[in-house]
């Protein structure tokens, strides 16, 4: 399971379980279109990382769920998904034990890094322990899915998962245990809303396609003219197809552990939009990058931005510096594959 359970310091009398919710990285992102539900066709590589809340689970008499936690800005009514998983299971299942869910947090809210959907599925496998419940996989991932898209990956309990779909139809991605990947993490201290980012990307998707005729008229009529003067000669480098990314590649360069070609080919389509709409992100790439930072890259739908190592050393070489230089408009942390 994602979670790991430990016996908490609550007095004997009362059940109680104490979990640890990851949080996650896409090493890959890509938007395929609009689906006729709403969300949209993605193709994404997960990666669980170290970086994690703790949530203690208390079994109530009372048919009640109570939620607090350490974080003054986590609500905790039901806009809360670990409240929705708690009500979910109760509700689907004729529970009357109540809960009380503590979440101390650690992982930054709206950093693209899916706490909130970590602690879901945190709620969602410790109540089926707490309560005795029998339920399959395949029966927790059905409720994940219907909590949040990232949900199914933390029931799913893989260190690496390809997603598809709005990212819920998961499959695994068979990498030996000695692959670990290490981070470090930029989280700025303004969150990013995912809902808001989408709604950039499909605001520059219809303006891109209100455009389409006409550049497509002056790419043909280029075309032409290209073709009659080079028709006997080389073209261009710039006359040749874009670069695609493949997470198929990606995955072979994590598993022959290639770390400059893996950097090459992390690829987030949001990050486009991202950078285009957030100066503050912007420019903390920027600035990581003046700093010497070859490769920044983004995760989900940010602000977080990452760096990845494939070994510890070099990793925690650069940490303390970057930690010292930045700590003043984002958070850092030093992570690696769970």
């Amino acid at each position: 399971m994602n979670a790991a359970f430990a016996k908490s310091p609550i007095p004997s009398q009362t059940r109680s379980l104490r979990i640890i919710s990851y949080a996650k990285l896409n090493l890959f992102l890509d938007v395929l279109g609009k689906r006729a539900d709403g969300y949209h066709e993605l193709e994404t590589l997960f990666e669980r990382i170290t970086l994690a809340d703790t949530l203690i689970l208390t079994e109530l008499t009372s048919d009640e769920i109570v939620v607090s936690s350490s974080c003054r800005d986590l609500p905790t009514d039901e806009k809360n998904l670990a409240t929705q998983a708690a009500s979910l299971l109760k509700e689907s299942l004729g529970i009357q034990k109540g809960v009380k869910i503590e979440i101390q947090k650690n992982i930054p809210i709206g950093a693209g890094l899916a706490g909130g959907s970590s602690n879901a599925a945190a709620v969602l496998l410790g109540l089926t322990k707490l309560f005795g419940l029998k339920l399959s996989k395949k029966t927790l991932i059905s409720y994940a899915n219907r909590l949040g898209s990232d949900v199914a990956f933390f029931v799913f309990n893989a260190r690496f998962a390809l997603g598809k779909g709005r990212g819920n139809e998961l499959k695994a991605v068979p990498m030996s245990k000695t692959i670990v990947l290490w981070h470090i993490l930029f989280v700025p201290f303004a969150p990013v809303m995912t809902k808001d980012v989408y709604r950039l990307l499909d605001e520059d998707a219809r303006r891109e396609k209100s455009s389409k005729s006409l550049k497509k008229m002056e790419t043909c009529a280029k075309n032409r003219e290209s073709y009659v003067f080079f028709k006997d000669k080389k073209a261009p480098t710039n006359m040749l197809t874009k670069k695609r990314y493949d997470v198929n590649i990606l995955i072979s360069y994590l598993k022959n552990r290639n770390a400059d070609s893996l950097n090459q080919n992390i690829y987030n389509r949001l990050s486009e939009t991202v950078m285009k709409s957030y100066r503050f992100v912007s420019v903390l790439k920027s600035d990581l990058k003046k700093f010497g930072l070859k490769y920044v890259h983004m995760s989900g739908s940010g602000p977080t931005l990452f760096t990845t190592f494939k070994r510890k050393e070099e990793a925690e070489k650069l940490y303390g510096a970057l930690k010292d230089r930045f700590s003043d408009r984002c958070s850092v942390f030093l992570v690696s594959t769970q």
